[in-house]
């Protein structure tokens, strides 16, 4: 019995982290690219589809993964000569 409820237990859990809520974030675009701002930091965006949707400045809320490298749209777009400082490259996985 003890077994059945700690799988039960464990399986909440599991069931709940995968629900977790995203990190409100707010959408920032320049002639650099588009980012997602958190904390006062900046995240370069790879996969911007994910994103058109919103307009500049929008408060939303999204879950998304920091990557080493972009091999996405926004890497081949043309950049302007600002440089932007960020955190780096994040993939978003969900936004709304």
């Amino acid at each position: 019995m003890k077994k059945v409820c700690y799988i039960a237990v464990l399986g909440a859990a599991l069931l709940f982290s995968c629900l977790k809520k995203g990190q409100p974030v707010t959408i920032v675009r320049d002639c650099t690219g588009s980012y997602l701002r958190m904390d006062g930091k900046d995240y370069h965006i790879c996969n911007t589809e994910k994103t058109d949707a919103f307009v500049t400045g929008a408060e939303v809320n999204a879950r998304f993964l920091k990557i080493g490298s972009c091999k996405g749209e926004a890497n081949d777009m043309p950049v302007c000569e600002m440089l932007h400082e960020n955190e780096g490259w994040i993939k978003v996985k969900r936004i709304y």
